[in-house]
């Protein structure tokens, strides 16, 4: 139940930034537009970092039968937290500290 709920709500936090496009364009609001486009789409990747976890544990814990699938959860959590939220921070962090 809970990896559904995920997966629904995840899909709407992801399709927001597109319905935020489609109504606000034209109207003089891109700096508010931007703004509320990245935080849902910032909370939309938690969210599917959560629903991928939640699948793979629900489907690795039948299929392994084995103390096995927290750990390679685990593992890929920490896979998708490094490619997703880590490497852009330090890219940005780099960025920032550069001179112009």
């Amino acid at each position: 139940m809970v990896t559904v709920v995920l997966g629904a709500t995840t899909t709407g936090a992801l399709i927001g930034p597109v319905s935020f496009h489609r109504m606000l364009a034209g109207r003089r609001l891109k700096p508010q537009t931007v703004t509320w486009a990245s935080r849902l789409t910032v909370v939309g990747l938690v969210l599917l970092l959560c629903t991928v976890a939640s699948s793979l544990l629900l489907i690795l814990r039948v299929a392994l039968h084995s103390a096995l699938a927290p750990r390679l959860v685990a593992g890929v959590v920490c896979w998708y937290v490094c490619c997703w939220f880590v490497l852009p921070a330090l890219a940005r962090r780099r960025h920032h500290d550069q001179p112009s």
